[in-house]
């Protein structure tokens, strides 16, 4: 059992237990993800896992207002497009499985010069989650103290939906972008281990044993560039949906938080009101964090496949074999062929650090629209449906 698979059974649990993939996958003794189709106990799971989320989605409904609906519409958002890609996200893991596999194929003393994949990362983001999870939850309670327990108090206060999905899809997404760019800096840094020039060295290595090394090497990038593409199949979808429903969230908070104005009280003081006035910019920033995790860890993992081109270009074929100058040929007819391949929204747009100025102006372009329609009738609706749901509530001030 190698250290992806470990790590990896956190993650998968994490995505059974919200409904991102189905709960009749395990490991066959090859280390490959199956489904176990004869397991009747796990159907009657996720119907009955099914029917109840639906139940408390109807319930909830009715009675949430505009910002707290769209809690919902994004968790069934992701859940829909998890279970229309779980056969990508599959092949994703599978591939990656199998990608270390193949891996063995190289020469023993190329494999010593591996790097130790870092673990701690994972745990360092768990611990991260869980320690803002339960401040934000100490300081919703402070904020707006609880007069009477219900399922609508439990829903916003102790199980909020739209963080565990999010932390799911989130570091789900930047695992598997992170041990891409763990295994693109295995290969590049394979290939500085050959010999300089890809000269053969007698009594070490002849041309024909170093041309083998690079067909490896080609084959192992070929697989990873493909892993890529599967990616962009399994979790576009759901990226996509929570880059929509981020931008629409941070929208709306930035302009609730310049026009929604409270109410005075001689019990509030002033560090009361300050952190009421704060707290949207602390959601907002959640939003900006997780975002930002994504575009850099694609764009980092991009940087990792293109850097073999520099390998193959300070190579001077004149001076090499025949075999090696067509092996060098294929690998850079290879990776033109593949430099068109990114990691997209399910092909709507790229996610690379270019995307940053795209949200930025939408976000201008929204807010001043927004500031043009402040006396729109809806706006105001769904400033009243806040408050009032808020005052059912019993937690405002």
């Amino acid at each position: 059992m190698n250290a992806f698979i470990v790590t990896l059974r956190p993650i998968l649990m994490l995505c059974k237990i919200v409904g991102i993939i189905n709960t009749s996958y395990y490991f066959e003794s090859n280390g490959l993800l199956v489904k176990n189709t004869n397991s009747k106990c796990r159907l009657l799971f996720e119907f009955s896992k099914t029917v109840i989320m639906l139940i408390f989605t109807y319930y909830n409904l009715k009675k949430l207002s505009f910002l707290d609906s769209l809690i919902l519409y994004k968790f069934w958002t992701a859940i829909i497009t998890s279970r229309i890609s779980e056969t990508w996200i599959i092949k994703l893991i599978n591939g990656i499985i199998e990608f270390d596999q193949n891996l063995t194929s190289l020469p023993t003393y190329l494999q010593t010069y591996r790097r130790q994949y870092d673990k701690k990362c994972l745990n360092i983001i768990f611990i991260c989650a869980f320690l803002y999870y339960t401040v934000i939850t100490l300081l919703l309670m402070y904020l707006y103290p609880i007069k009477r327990m219900d399922i609508n108090v439990i829903f916003i206060y102790f199980v909020r939906i739209s963080f565990i999905v999010d932390f799911t899809v989130i570091v789900s997404s930047y695992f598997y972008l992170h041990n891409l760019q763990y295994r693109f800096e295995i290969l590049n840094d394979i290939w500085k281990f050959l010999p300089a020039g890809l000269l053969a060295v007698p009594g070490e290595c002849s041309h024909y044993d170093i041309a083998m090394m690079v067909d490896h090497i080609r084959l192992l990038h070929a697989q990873l560039s493909d892993i890529l593409r599967v990616f962009s199949l399994g979790y576009g979808q759901m990226l996509l949906g929570y880059f929509v429903f981020s931008y629409i969230n941070m929208l709306v908070f930035f302009f609730f938080t310049f026009y929604f104005k409270y109410p005075t009280s001689s019990e509030n003081n002033d560090m009361n009101m300050i952190l009421k006035k704060t707290a949207p910019f602390v959601y907002n920033l959640q939003n900006i964090i997780c975002t930002m995790s994504i575009i850099t860890a694609a764009a980092r993992v991009h940087d990792k496949k293109r850097q073999i081109i520099s390998y193959l270009r300070l190579t001077r074929i004149s001076n090499l074999s025949i075999p090696l100058k067509i092996q060098i040929k294929m690998f850079m007819n290879q990776v033109s062929i593949f430099e068109s391949t990114e990691i997209t929204a399910y092909g709507i747009f790229s996610i690379n650090l270019n995307l940053v100025i795209s949200i930025l102006i939408l976000l201008i372009s929204g807010i001043t629209t927004l500031i043009q329609m402040n006396e729109h009738p809806f706006i105001w609706q769904t400033i009243n449906s806040i408050l009032n749901f808020y005052k059912k509530l019993n937690v405002s001030n």
